[in-house]
């Protein structure tokens, strides 16, 4: 899936920017911050990015109103030199301003490097997830056992290059979750197995396919095998 954005811009401002600006987004359109409350009672957005022609102080208003709905995660501003100071008072750690007039490349890497940190935090969910189902003591999970704020974001997928990163970064998280269960039973593989909820076949089969072995779950420590 791919990040949501949401442009905030009047239809003259809107025919400015380059087609291929916004092609990496899911992209919807809002004539003005008035707009916006509508909208995002139909859907979440990662990221929102406003342009318009000046600020008034009813807009400042309604920014705070959007930061409060907790719809939308992250906001870009595109505002004047001067307006800079009082935007960011507003925004404060949820977003950036970006000064008119830009580049489109400058628009394009802020967004970028916004994108980056959503897909990050998608992944760190994910690996809450699995945390809690390798470490559940019982046999299945219910609601309880994942992160509450991971059941207050929209569904969210995974594209083909964020899935990629994501097996990859899994099969180090997996090992690291074997390892310190490992640890705490001094590297009894039946015990460790027990408390992950597996059959110690598959934590030996696990342990081969990650090339992990009970002698470095101990350290400097000795215990039964």
């Amino acid at each position: 899936m791919k990040i949501t954005l949401l442009v905030v811009t009047n239809e003259l401002s809107k025919g400015s920017f380059p087609p291929a600006l916004f092609s990496a987004f899911d992209v919807a359109w809002a004539p003005n911050l008035e707009a916006v409350p509508k909208l995002v009672k139909k859907q979440n957005f990662d990221i929102c990015f406003v342009q318009l022609e000046r600020f008034r102080r009813s807009d400042m208003a309604l920014l705070r109103q959007v930061l409060k709905s907790g719809m939308i995660l992250d906001l870009l501003v595109a505002v004047e030199r001067d307006s800079v100071e009082k935007v960011l008072e507003t925004l404060g750690e949820r977003g950036e301003c970006l000064v008119k007039p830009y580049f489109p490349t400058e628009l394009q890497n802020k967004l970028a490097r916004m994108a980056a940190k959503r897909v990050l935090e998608r992944e760190n969910r994910f690996w809450r997830v699995e945390l809690a189902a390798l470490l559940a003591d019982r046999e299945s999970l219910s609601r309880n056992d994942i992160p509450p704020e991971i059941w207050e974001k929209a569904k969210e997928g995974k594209t083909k290059d964020e899935g990629h990163s994501f097996r990859k970064s899994r099969k180090e998280f997996e090992k690291q979750c074997l390892k310190q269960a490992l640890e705490r039973v001094h590297g009894n593989q039946t015990l460790a197995a027990k408390a992950l909820g597996i059959h110690r076949n598959t934590l030996i089969w696990k342990m081969k396919r990650l090339h992990l072995k009970v002698e470095s779950t101990l350290g400097s420590r000795k215990g039964p095998k």
